[in-house]
C-alpha cells in the first residue's frame, strides 16, 4: 500500500457493515484530539472548513458524526445529506435508482466515487498542512462491496478497474480492516433500519467474505473486530502511535 508523502497522517477504517467502524473512528478521533498530535494551525483548519462542499460538516446530519476540530478531521463516507455527492449515494441506497441488481457495477462505482471526489483537493490540503484525518470508509469500500459476484481473473480485472476510478485521490497511510464473521454482523444489525444492501442477506454475507479477501490481497492491517470495543481500540491505538 502506498503511503502519502504529506506531513499529515491519513488513517482509513474499513470493514463489513456492523464491524464497529463508527465506534473505532470516534474513539480514535477523541484520543488524537486530546493528545494534540496534529500540526495544522487553527487558522489553516478554519480556512479549509470554509471550502467544504454543501453544508459539510453538518452537526445535525443523521447517520454520521463528521467534524473538523483540534487538528483532526473525522470524515465518513457516504456523506449523505451534507453534500451533493452524498445525496446521490443516499438516493441509491434508498432505492431511488431501483434495486441493486438493476445497475451495473461500473455505474454503482461511479456513484460512490462522486461523493469522494468532492473532497480530493480538501483532503490533500489538510494533510499538506499537517492535519490528521480518520476516515470511516474511503475508496477501499468500493472494492469490498462492488467485487461481489466476481471470481478468478474477472475478480482481479474488476479490482484494477475499480482502483483506477479513485486512483487520483490521496493515499491513506494505513488502512485498518475490522474483521467479523457474517453471522456476527447479522446479529449486530438486528432491529436496525436497513438500506437496499443491508436488506439482502445473501449480498451482505458475500460482501463480508469478499472484504476479507480484498484486505489480504491489498495488504491492509486486519484486526479482530469481534472483541470488545476497548480491546479493539487498544490495538489500533498502538498501531496508530507508530504513524504519528
Amino acid at each position: 500500500m502506498t503511503e502519502n508523502s504529506d506531513p499529515g497522517t491519513f488513517i482509513v477504517i474499513e470493514g463489513p457493515d456492523a464491524s464497529g467502524k463508527e465506534t473505532q473512528t470516534g474513539l480514535l478521533v477523541e484520543w488524537l484530539r486530546e493528545n494534540d498530535f496534529s500540526e495544522i494551525s487553527s487558522e489553516d483548519e478554519q480556512q479549509l472548513i470554509e471550502k467544504m462542499p454543501g453544508n459539510y460538516p453538518d452537526p445535525s446530519a443523521e447517520k454520521i458524526e463528521d467534524s473538523i476540530e483540534n487538528g483532526v478531521w473525522r470524515l465518513s463516507f457516504p456523506t449523505y445529506s451534507q453534500t451533493p455527492g452524498g445525496r446521490l449515494v443516499g438516493a441509491y441506497l434508498d432505492g431511488g435508482f431501483g434495486a441493486r441488481e438493476d445497475l451495473d457495477m461500473e455505474t454503482v462505482v461511479d456513484i460512490y466515487a462522486s461523493d469522494r471526489k468532492q473532497f480530493k483537493e480538501l483532503i490533500a490540503e489538510y494533510l499538506s498542512e499537517g492535519g490528521i484525518i480518520v476516515c470511516d470508509r474511503y475508496r477501499e469500500a468500493n472494492l469490498i462491496h462492488q467485487l461481489v459476484g466476481f471470481e478468478g481473473e474477472e475478480w482481479r480485472e474488476k479490482l484494477e478497474y475499480i482502483k483506477s476510478i479513485d486512483a487520483d485521490l490521496p493515499d491513506a497511510d494505513r488502512v485498518f480492516y475490522l474483521d467479523i464473521a457474517p453471522e456476527e454482523a447479522k446479529r449486530r444489525m438486528e432491529g436496525k433500519d436497513k438500506d437496499i444492501h443491508e436488506l439482502d442477506d445473501s449480498y451482505m454475507k458475500k460482501s463480508n467474505l469478499n472484504g476479507g479477501k480484498v484486505a489480504e490481497h491489498e495488504g491492509w492491517k486486519i484486526i479482530d473486530g469481534e472483541r470488545g470495543p476497548e480491546e479493539v481500540f487498544k490495538e489500533m491505538k498502538k498501531l496508530v502511535k507508530s504513524l504519528i
